[in-house]
């Protein structure tokens, strides 16, 4: 049996017809779908510019794969009243050749070849503007084609497209290069509480909202008179993520693997996710119809909810891949070990399941079948139930605070105190790090780190004094903060230096983690050492502040062995004492 709603549902795939954009058309569908972002913002600022001032321009929308660069293009081209592209030849896909003898660095070179270096100076009026994501970019500079654009490429490199998150520029006048780029911009901004998602509640408002202009939501009130839409867990779905609060969890996970994970996340993926979020790649009607005993239909219906589509499978896409990662049946406490014991020792889950499903689409459940009973004494059935009710106790107003979830808010207020240019806000992150630094190879006295500990005997130590080097100069801002890096940037010097040489780390959430345990007093491993190879660079780049040229400190490894040897330079020379 076909679904009209799933396949309405499933034009939100990265798969689907829908997701190829091209500059010729641009449906009601696609239409209905456009959000309003910054980066669109600075793109219409920018073409206003370039419009009154000149007449021949190749504009860049730069970034990554699926992030609306084509999308956006299209729909200033053909449905924008302001008419911005209008003088414009945009083309879309920089990754396609226009001849199979042909390659994408070939065809690319042909359709700029306006702007190569022997026709750039050319007045031909000539205007147009490329969506193109900046591996390509970089690809095609860099090429044997590339070497005609010297002039273009230096345009890249003056302004730092591959670097990102630099301060805007905006429209360059008399340069016939313009660009403005994705990838200077996230899904979500910063504020003074956290973070600001703007652009994701209104792309799930779009899917979600019960408006007679919504494709999906018409759809989905076609499908009431459906013989199954009562057992449907697609249906249910639907109506979870309708939830505003559920819908803030959704969000709020992938907000997380933007930070924890540095995952890259589109619009294209985000469309993509709440697909997945609603059908398993396997569904079947079969599968749930009438007839159909309790404990398969139980089975099924569960491993198809959206707590489940959101943690339970791999490899359905990338994006559910790291937010799986984060499940939180793989956050060990005591707390949820005594939980997991209590409900499996029940016969009669009833109340358990009832509280947990209550204001859920889900709770028909208790209507449909005989869960309360079925999930006391079917084993295998009765283990589906307890992580659909761990998972969904995760979501909305139910959901507590990890370690992890603490700590992230933590370096979300730490990303806006450093963005908004109030460095000096971050003497507790600064005293942190240099606590992490001079543990790094072993706890010593204070202001003492080790700086060879490869001796089977002996540690090795100098005396390291180190300040942060905080920028006092940087300008304030206030309010939201829409272009910013995910990582922090911490820079130390030498104390009582006459110099201003700083060393600089960037520091991630997981380098950011590691920091906290240490301040709590865990040792870094081997794997930690392996794994934050960056971070043994910088501990070793600010071991040259130190004052092992005068001065250094063996200490016996063996622990019954208390004494000290200094080797120390004095107005006499060498002086060699143990103490």
């Amino acid at each position: 049996m076909d679904c009209k709603f799933i396949a309405q549902l499933s034009r939100l795939r990265k798969l689907s017809a829908e997701s190829v954009e091209n500059t010729s058309t641009f449906d009601p569908f696609k239409e209905y779908l456009h959000v309003e972002r910054q980066v669109e913002i600075e793109l219409r600022e920018l073409l206003r510019s370039v419009n009154s001032n000149q007449k021949k321009c190749l504009v860049l929308l730069c970034g990554s794969a699926g992030d609306g660069k084509s999308h956006l293009i299209s729909y200033l081209k053909n449905s924008d009243t302001e008419g911005l592209l209008d003088d414009y030849e945009p083309y879309n896909d920089a990754t396609e050749s226009s001849e199979p003898t042909l390659t994408s660095i070939d065809t690319l070179a042909e359709k700029l070849s306006s702007f190569n270096d022997e026709n750039l100076e050319i007045s031909d009026g000539k205007k147009m503007i490329i969506a193109i994501n900046l591996g390509t970019l970089n690809n095609f500079i860099d090429s044997e084609k590339g070497k005609k654009f010297s002039k273009l490429k230096e345009y890249v490199f003056s302004n730092g497209i591959f670097s990102g998150y630099r301060q805007r520029t905006g429209y360059q006048a008399g340069s016939m290069f313009q660009h403005v780029s994705f990838s200077d911009y996230q899904v979500f901004s910063l504020c003074e509480n956290g973070i600001e998602t703007v652009f994701l509640d209104s792309l799930f408002k779009k899917v979600f909202q019960n408006d007679i202009q919504n494709p999906f939501y018409i759809a989905y009130e076609e499908c009431g008179s459906c013989a199954l839409c009562t057992r449907c867990p697609v249906r249910h779905n639907y109506e979870f993520l309708s939830n505003c609060s559920n819908q803030k969890t959704v969000i709020e996970r992938v907000i997380e693997i933007a930070i924890k994970d540095k995952a890259i996340v589109s619009t294209r993926e985000v469309l993509n996710l709440l697909y997945d979020l609603m059908v398993h790649p396997d569904f079947d009607t079969k599968k749930i119809g009438v007839g159909t005993s309790d404990v398969k239909y139980l089975t099924y219906y569960l491993s198809w909810t959206t707590p489940m589509l959101l943690n339970e499978y791999k490899d359905i896409s990338p994006i559910l891949n790291e937010i799986r990662k984060h499940d939180i049946l793989k956050v060990r406490s005591s707390e949820s070990d005594i939980e997991a014991t209590r409900f499996h020792s029940l016969e009669n889950i009833e109340d358990v399941f009832g509280s947990s499903t209550e204001n859920t689409p889900y709770h028909v459940l208790n209507n449909l079948t005989d869960v309360s009973i079925l999930g006391g004494i079917k084993p295998d059935l009765k283990k589906i139930i307890y992580r659909f009710i761990a998972r969904i106790n995760d979501f909305g107003t139910n959901r507590k605070n990890t370690l992890s979830q603490i700590r992230l808010q933590e370096f979300i207020r730490y990303l806006y105190v450093q963005n908004s240019g109030n460095e000096k806000k971050l003497g507790e992150l600064y005293k942190a790090v240099r606590h992490a630094v001079l543990e790094w190879n072993g706890e010593f006295e204070d202001d003492y780190i080790c700086i060879d500990n490869t001796n089977d005997r002996l540690w090795i130590l100098e005396q390291l004094q180190i300040k942060s080097a905080i920028n006092q100069h940087t300008q304030i801002v206030t309010g939201t903060i829409q272009r910013f890096s995910p990582l922090l940037v911490l820079r130390f010097q030498k104390a009582n230096s006459s110099t201003n040489e700083s060393v600089e780390l960037n520091v991630d959430f997981a380098l950011y983690e590691l920091i906290c345990d240490m301040k709590e007093g865990y040792r870094p491993t081997v794997q930690d050492k392996n794994h934050h190879a960056d971070f043994v660079s910088f501990v070793q780049r600010l071991i040259e502040f130190g004052n092992k040229c005068e001065k250094i400190m063996l200490i016996p490894k063996e622990s019954n062995k208390a004494y000290k040897i200094i080797f120390e330079e004095t107005e006499f020379g060498y002086e060699f004492k143990v103490v």
